[in-house]
């Protein structure tokens, strides 16, 4: 048995197996593990596992099983080595520097995926910090693509986008503080769903990470099981200052509710005005013709140019980085060797140490008025659709800092070029989805984004799952 034997069954379907007795949470690790051995060799997605803690908590959960489990209860799933913590595995930021780091205690995430009953496998890749449009890390080597070993994953959550895409498990952590969890989505064939910034919380250790920019949530197989995870964890944690509350009867219960029609702004252009490739623009078109037969109002639509994020983005997220090396040499009483930290990594540092208090000031005011901006943009609008990338999937080894001459502006220029609609939905915290729809002609997936007013994520979620089912997607043969 494998997971891709029991497609087209996602995580739902798979837990629902599990309650009926028809499985067991033990075969259903066992086959996720099975999953990950052979797949793994090839694609890298995995670089930490919990094998044998992970069987001995099945059995355990067997014994203890409850009267009613959850709607994920027994699915296994996979952390993503940055952001949250977890008692049961490192969190090593995908750097040599933090190789032997220890546990630190569930993130209030992790312990309400556990508490849902998710049993956690391992961790996925990622590039160091979180810190690039690929997932190429010299701590773990480059993840590959399902569909195509040779091109990119994107990132940085693409260790989870090709293990959920790949069959491993169903359902993967993913973080997306500039579109890491839309990006790998759309390189992979995965659903990706960024949540309104505070609707998952970050805590105990954050409250917010790079400046209000991060919300963490989960990549899936469809768009359901991203709901019903969101169910186990929408809300705000105690003590938060900042957060939304779900709605009275959570996401999953919204999806086969009656969609009245909405107006839908589309566009095919960035904030610069650069427009994408033929296969996305072909799927935006297709999709925005779906819609409108559907009975939405579907309308032209441009990004306000203060949507153009420039070097200052960078100065939100990289004192994050900045302060994770300084408390990590705190721990080991020493700096980073220079080879314990990648050369962009310490580009990154530079950068944050340069930054005057006012720097990060002015920063911060930019992204509020690029929020500000955004939302008076979709004032008599619900959604606006996009595509998700500006082009196809481009070879591993070319989105790199070293592919771009160890130029922190080339890198940016490319990277923003490659994935210019992830960014906007993260400087105004609104939620916003991907979702492959199409192929191209070597077989790689073309996704399409929609994104939501603040808070909208029940509508962002439901238009998905109309989209999804007029366009249900394939698994890549492995």
């Amino acid at each position: 048995m494998t997971l891709h034997s029991l497609a087209p069954e996602d995580g739902l379907a798979l837990a629902a197996r599990i309650a009926r007795k028809d499985l067991s949470v033990r075969e259903a690790v066992d086959v996720a593990i099975s999953e990950i051995e052979r797949l793994n060799p090839l694609l890298n997605a995995v670089v930490a596992e919990r094998f044998d803690a992970a069987r001995a908590e099945a059995d355990q959960m067997e014994r203890a099983r409850p009267e009613l489990p959850g709607p994920l209860w027994g699915v296994p799933f996979l952390l993503k080595d940055v952001n949250l913590y977890s008692s049961v595995l490192p969190t090593r930021f995908a750097s040599r520097f933090f190789a032997e780091a220890h546990p630190k205690g569930d993130s209030t995430l992790v312990r309400r995926w556990r508490e849902g009953g998710l049993v956690i496998l391992g961790t996925s890749n990622t590039p160091e910090f979180a810190g690039d449009f690929t997932t190429e890390p010299l701590a773990y080597g480059p993840c590959r693509n399902p569909w195509n070993p040779d091109v990119t994953v994107g990132g940085s959550s693409g260790g989870a986008a090709a293990a959920v895409a790949a069959g491993m498990v169903p359902l993967a952590h993913g973080t997306d503080l500039g579109g890491s969890i839309r990006i790998p989505a759309a390189c992979c064939g995965a659903f990706g769903f960024k949540p309104s910034v505070g609707l998952n919380p970050l805590g105990p250790w954050w409250e917010e990470i790079a400046g209000g920019l991060d919300s963490d949530h989960v990549l899936t197989r469809s768009v359901r099981d991203s709901a019903a995870s969101l169910d186990l964890t929408a809300g705000p944690d105690v003590g938060t200052r900042v957060g939304w509350r779900p709605p009275q009867g959570g996401y999953l219960a919204t999806l086969d509710q009656p969609f009245a029609p909405i107006r839908i702004g589309v566009t095919v252009r960035d904030a610069h005005g650069r427009k994408a490739g033929p296969a996305q623009v072909e799927s935006v078109e297709r999709i925005a013709a779906m819609l409108e037969k559907l009975g939405h109002h579907v309308e032209p639509y441009a990004y306000p140019q203060a949507a153009q994020s420039g070097a200052w983005f960078e100065s939100l997220w990289t004192v994050d980085i900045l302060h994770l090396v300084k408390e990590r040499a705190e721990e080991l009483g020493r700096d980073p060797e220079p080879d314990e930290l990648e050369p962009i990594t310490w580009s990154f540092l530079e950068k944050a140490r340069n930054l005057s208090a006012l720097d990060h000031l002015r920063a911060r005011q930019l992204m509020i008025g690029a929020a500000q901006a955004l939302g008076q943009s979709m004032a008599n609008l619900d959604l606006i659709l996009s595509p998700a990338l500006s082009e196809d999937p481009p070879p591993i080894g070319t989105l790199t800092f070293e592919a771009n001459g160890h130029d922190l502006g080339r890198w940016a220029e490319r990277g923003y070029a490659f994935a210019p609609f992830a960014t906007p939905a993260n400087l105004a915290g609104q939620p916003s989805a991907v979702l492959p729809v199409a192929s191209t002609a070597g077989g790689l997936p073309v996704a399409v984004q929609i994104t939501g007013r603040n808070g909208y994520d029940a509508m962002v979620l439901r238009a998905a799952y109309a989209i999804e089912n007029a366009h249900p997607w394939a698994a890549p043969v492995l």
